[in-house]
């Protein structure tokens, strides 16, 4: 008897054993497949004329020919880079037609280098998964370069889909994992156990600095489209509504939150069409709009010159409003003006067709202005009134003036917004 049960906790412990051994084996084929598909970013910044090392952050290889994506955040202030492959070698970047290492998209936080390959090297590019078939509990591997460690794996499961409102981007569609992230895995690829991507690792929760046990994802769709947009325009040409909105809770009654319509922008496909102020936004598409976080990734994914049908309510009556999309036009006399006061302040603006005022329409985290709030109207800066954009734009960018408080109406109150000396910072 004894013997009999020897026997079968041996064959139980083998059977168990092979089984772990194959378990291991899909991350250590997954993570080899990958590994040569991910560079070291390094970020130098320019003192005279010296390049000083600024940090570090991951990059991944996306095509034969080496274009790397990777986020925004890790190149906006970066004056040079350089890629260092798997196997130890260091490449230089291309310049775009912009005159800069990179091209960007801010709003998804997604950035596009490009390695000199002139000698005629070839690279191993990752291939892309479907990220909308990803499922929550699905295990998922990270590779990066926390705090310059190249080529550092850490695995774990997806969480969950969908997180927005988070403050990290303008469009937000996040994939939460439990993975271990650290500063320099940003732009790196959180792949399945196929060796396919999944998303781009770009942030992580965390009131220290390092991994508290929760990591975020931009998904792979969402990566491809950008790519696919920055290599081939130079820019991502989105779709736009012209319109701000806000959520409203409610304790009772049928629906507990709303997104009413707060300001349309002047001549706008929105006010075109129009849609006006206190409006309430019920569907688009035929898909439920309760969030600004379901707004903005059904606007964000969709491309210049769709049409789409919006159900909103006006006065207790369900309305249907069709509208193309356009891309957003930023008054190209002024466009370079507008792309300045982002660059220094963190925030955009343009004109209510309601009031003719100028609202904020976008506010970054880290902005030095971060109380600001889309859809506040500006009334005055440094306690000079502004009526019009075009004043503002003279007063202000062209004459190099700095802003120092912003005076806005919001709600039935007016405040002062004073200008702070740090936003937020995510790794």
């Amino acid at each position: 008897m004894k013997k009999i049960f020897l026997t079968l906790f041996i064959l139980s412990t083998a059977l168990a054993y092979g089984n772990i051994k194959e378990f291991n084996s899909y991350f250590i084929n997954a993570s080899a497949i990958v590994k040569p598909s991910v560079v070291n970013l390094i970020s130098y910044e320019k003192n005279s004329n010296r390049l000083t090392k600024k940090s570090y952050g991951t990059g991944t290889i996306i095509s034969r020919n080496g274009y790397i994506v990777t986020n925004y955040h890790v190149v906006k202030n970066g004056s040079y880079f350089k890629a260092v492959t798997s196997d130890g070698k260091s490449y230089d970047m291309k310049t775009f037609s912009n005159g800069k290492f990179y091209v960007s998209d801010y709003k998804t936080d997604i950035a596009i280098l490009k390695i000199d390959n002139s000698d005629g090297s070839i690279f191993s590019p990752i291939k892309f998964g479907d990220s909308d078939l990803l499922e929550e509990g699905e295990w998922v591997i990270a590779i990066g370069n926390p705090y310059g460690l190249r080529q550092s794996i850490t695995a774990g499961i997806v969480s969950s889909k969908g997180r927005n409102n988070l403050g990290f981007t303008d469009i937000e569609d996040f994939i939460q994992t439990d993975v271990s992230i650290n500063p320099g895995n940003s732009g790196g690829p959180l792949i399945n156990l196929k060796g396919e991507m999944m998303g781009i690792n770009t942030a992580i929760r965390s009131g220290t600095g390092g991994y508290q046990g929760i990591s975020f994802a931009i998904p792979s769709n969402i990566v491809a489209q950008v790519c696919h947009e920055l290599i081939e325009y130079g820019r991502v040409r989105r779709g736009w509504l012209g319109l701000i909105a806000r959520e409203r809770e409610f304790i009772s009654g049928s629906e507990k939150k709303i997104v009413e319509i707060i300001s349309v922008i002047r001549n706008s496909p929105s006010d075109i069409a129009g849609i006006v102020q206190g409006d309430i936004i019920k569907e688009i598409d035929g898909v439920k709009i309760d969030s600004l976080g379901s707004l903005t990734k059904m606007i964000g994914n969709k491309k210049t010159g769709s049409r789409i049908q919006i159900t909103l309510s006006r006065n207790g009556k369900i309305i249907d409003i069709n509208l193309t999309l356009r891309e957003k036009d930023e008054y190209e006399k002024i466009q370079n003006e507008i792309y300045n006061l982002f660059q220094i302040y963190g925030i955009e603006v343009d004109e209510d067709s309601a009031s003719g005022k100028i609202v904020v329409t976008y506010v970054s985290p880290s902005s030095p202005f971060k109380y600001l709030e889309q859809g506040d109207i500006i009334i005055s800066i440094n306690y000079k009134k502004i009526e019009t954009l075009e004043d503002f734009i003279l007063y202000f960018i062209k004459a190099n003036r700095k802003i120092d408080v912003i005076e806005v109406r919001k709600d039935s109150g007016i405040y002062e917004i004073r200008r702070s000396n740090s936003g937020s910072n995510y790794e």
